[in-house]
């Protein structure tokens, strides 16, 4: 889905570009009239879009451990008992998604209980806003089963990039 709305995001800006700077000038080059001058509402759109890019993103980026990892205090613990830290780690950061997700869920309810339209499409707020509380939840339930099953958590880089 971040791969399609990202596509969807590219396709939206070129054509937008493209009717504005070469379409539509040709047009009126040639006595064309009644065309477009531009994709209608392709920045909002394209705006929308991204919120579903970053709260999908997020999901994607603790399955692969894109995130970023303070390693500040990683040579604290010994290394025996680095298993159980980790493990504790994920459950943590599962119960911070889960209570994120939560949060989440509220704020999409009331915007559903409000007829708040996006600009540019009318649809209303919240089917933008739910891939909140879904990206939150997809990572909670990653992290959550990092803590259940170890071993189908991404390693980590050596080195943050």
């Amino acid at each position: 889905m971040a791969v399609l709305a990202l596509s969807l995001i590219l396709m939206l800006i070129l054509g937008d570009v493209l009717m504005r700077e070469l379409v539509a000038p040709l047009a009126d080059a040639f006595g064309i009239q009644g065309v477009p001058s531009g994709v209608y509402a392709a920045q909002q759109r394209s705006l929308y879009l991204l919120v579903v890019v970053a709260f999908l993103g997020i999901g994607l980026s603790v399955a692969t451990a894109g995130q970023i990892v303070p390693t500040v205090a990683f040579g604290w613990v010994p290394k025996r008992l680095e298993p159980l830290i980790e493990r504790l780690s994920h459950l943590v950061s599962a119960a911070i998604m889960f209570a994120v997700c939560w949060y989440g869920w509220l704020f999409v309810r009331d915007s559903m209980e409000y007829p708040t339209l996006l600009s540019g499409l009318n649809w209303p707020a919240w089917v933008v806003q739910s891939v909140i509380p879904l990206g939150f939840l997809s990572a909670g339930l990653r992290y959550l089963a990092f803590a259940i099953w170890p071993a189908t958590a991404p390693a980590r880089p050596e080195v943050q990039e």
